[in-house]
């Protein structure tokens, strides 16, 4: 019985070869490709991938973005989204293939009963994979053998509680199509594609062939995956050569050491497994200078990872040498007089009189001195620093009237407080909201926000408060939840078409600065390396009334256009600052309706604080590591 071999290749878009559309469809000519068969060639699916995506996820993102409150939180462009992002691949190509270009060129006749059974295949393709949205599809009779190239977006159409209600995911696609993972060597890549080989295997039964096996199955590696193969194939060379060990060199001391390298590679290849297998935890670091110095660290041992906000992820048989890495680490010591600063400041919120600061420094570990001068002696030191020599701000007599202004700022709010609780006012809630906030400071609970860096610290310069009374402001002249939302909306509309106009503007200036480029070729003799004079000549069609006399306007358009531009710019970023400013107090209100505002600055603080303290920092990470 005459026999075909199965070739069933999965490539990523990511990968430079592993996805090449323009070539797929022809719009350049490799060497490879006969240019007199190419209108052979048979085109399934043709549409470009934008157009897919908008067909796949418009309504899901439109929907999305409707239930986010803040802009910043949306996504407008989805694909654009998918590919800058490092969780999904935008998309995947399938090369399939039977037989091979000694078994089955084009032009034979078993090059022509492989091309039919690629028909077969593709036909019925997307009917066994509803999740997997074919938009390019594409025979090629052009080449040595029939082969066929499929592009498909993989998507899940299940609802989700967060995220898209329909989104891109090859593992939820393919979950959604019944295949479940068995363990981490069946994973729903390798069913699926299992249950793909076998579908061109009863192709081929059904016309009376065999299946011929040459064990050889190609894939689209990473780099990690090329090096853990190529590691692999010496360690197993290596392997072999210590297996077969010739007479003369069977003496006890070679055996012993061959058996000790034999073990070593055997370790290592169990290494290299497990290492490609592990799965990814996320290690968080609440200080930026030790995030920066892990990530060096990591990079100097060429540990695969992916930053992230507060961290980065790897791979957790990595988890072990991360852990003796963080133990080298050295935080670098803050000056006794720079501590010395920060403890006052967080004192002097709490403090009543003079006297309560020094007690409660002296909670600290601080000596206190009283004489001329206020001094304070940190635990660590036998000298005492006199308070006067850290800045005017920390004379005696500067940190009494600091005391006394949040005194009279606490004494105010609570004023206000008693009014609106008495008065049943609206905006009762806010003003009880800034007292929480201004309690859970005086206990450590948050640290200190200033909204001026070179301003001391008082009450009146911690930006969370002043965010607050603005926020009572609106609310006393009648402002609600609702007509926040309002001009959010209304502030975005504008951010949005002042972008728009911005967008254009540049367009614009760019067709003048081509406009220039060829005036100046043909009527200045410019030498330009981006126009002919041929083409040159084409701006006097464009515009007949341009001529040897006058083309020099065209610098006058060029300057009031670029003016025109820095005015739009400063528009556009003093849009986006009031659209920042909006959504930051409908955000804020609405943690304040629900009783939430102090609180979520409370646990991430909280979450901040715990990073350095939880044993092995880390969660499960998400998977997509690249080596950076």
């Amino acid at each position: 019985m005459e026999r075909y071999s199965i070739s069933f290749t999965l490539g990523k878009a990511s990968n430079p070869h592993g996805a090449n559309i323009a070539h797929n469809n022809r719009k350049f000519t490799a060497a490879n490709v006969c240019d007199r068969l190419t209108s052979k060639n048979i085109v399934y699916a043709e549409q470009n991938v934008r157009d897919a995506y908008e067909q796949l996820f418009g309504q899901a993102l439109a929907e999305y973005n409707a239930k986010q409150k803040q802009p910043c939180r949306r996504i407008h462009d989805y694909y654009d989204h998918i590919c800058s992002g490092k969780r999904e691949e935008p998309y995947y190509e399938i090369v399939v293939q039977f037989g091979d270009v000694e078994s089955a060129p084009c032009g034979s006749e078993r090059g022509k009963i492989a091309a039919e059974m690629l028909g077969e295949y593709m036909k019925n393709f997307q009917m066994r994979n509803p999740n997997l949205h074919v938009f390019n599809a594409v025979l090629h009779l052009d080449e040595a053998s029939p082969h066929l190239h499929i592009d498909f977006v993989p998507f899940y159409s299940q609802k989700r509680t967060r995220g898209l209600s329909k989104g891109v995911s090859m593992r939820a696609a393919l979950s959604e199509q019944g295949f479940q993972p068995k363990g981490i060597h069946t994973n729903q890549l390798v069913l699926w594609e299992e249950h793909e080989r076998n579908e061109m295997e009863r192709i081929l039964q059904q016309r009376g062939y065999e299946r011929e096996d040459k064990n050889a199955h190609y894939a689209h590696m990473t780099v990690e995956e090329y090096k853990f193969s190529k590691d692999e194939k010496k360690l197993q060379t290596r392997m072999r050569e210590l297996m077969n060990v010739s007479a003369a060199d069977a003496t006890i001391s070679n055996i012993q050491t061959l058996r000790l390298s034999l073990n070593a590679a055997t370790e290592r290849v169990k290494f290299l497994e497990n290492e490609r297998q592990s799965p990814y935890k996320s290690f968080f670091y609440s200080s930026r200078e030790k995030q920066a110095w892990m990530i060096q660290r990591l990079d100097e041992m060429d540990i695969p990872y992916h930053e992230t906000d507060t961290g980065f992820e790897a791979q957790e048989c990595y988890v072990d040498t991360i852990r003796k890495i963080e133990k080298e680490y050295v935080a670098p010591k803050t000056r006794l007089r720079d501590q010395l600063r920060d403890d006052i400041d967080r004192c002097s919120l709490k403090a009543r009189t003079i006297d309560d600061l020094c007690n409660a420094l002296e909670e600290l570990g601080y000596t206190i001195k009283h004489g001329t001068y206020l001094a304070a002696q940190p635990a660590d030191s036998s000298a005492f620093i006199r308070t006067k020599s850290l800045g005017e701000c920390y004379t005696e007599n500067a940190l009494r009237n600091r005391i006394k202004a949040n005194l009279q700022y606490e004494k105010d709010i609570s004023r206000m407080l008693n009014e609106a609780k008495r008065t049943e006012a609206p905006t009762y809630t806010v003003i009880y909201t800034m007292c929480i906030y201004m309690t859970a400071i005086k206990r450590f609970m948050l640290p200190f926000r200033k909204k001026n860096p070179a301003k001391t610290v008082v009450w009146t310069n911690d930006a969370e408060l002043d965010t607050l009374l603005a926020l009572n402001n609106r609310v006393s002249n009648g402002m609600t939840l609702e007509s926040l939302r309002k001009d959010l909306a209304e502030k975005e509309k504008t951010a949005a078409e002042k972008a728009d106009a911005l967008i254009q503007l540049k367009e614009e200036l760019q067709s003048f600065y081509d406009m220039r480029e060829r005036l100046e070729i043909l009527f200045d003799g410019k030498k330009s390396n981006i126009y002919t004079i041929e083409q040159a000549k084409g701006i006097l069609k464009e515009f007949p009334s341009v001529n040897a006399t006058n083309w020099k306007n065209v610098y006058k358009l060029i300057e009031d256009q670029e003016n025109e531009l820095r005015n739009a710019n400063v528009e556009s970023e003093q849009a986006q600052e009031q659209l920042r400013e909006a959504a930051g107090l409908v955000t804020a209100m609405e943690r304040i309706m629900t009783g939430s505002y102090v609180q979520a600055f409370v646990r991430a603080e909280h979450d901040r604080q715990m990073s350095d303290t939880v044993p092995n920092g880390m969660q499960f990470g998400s998977g997509s590591i690249r080596k950076h």
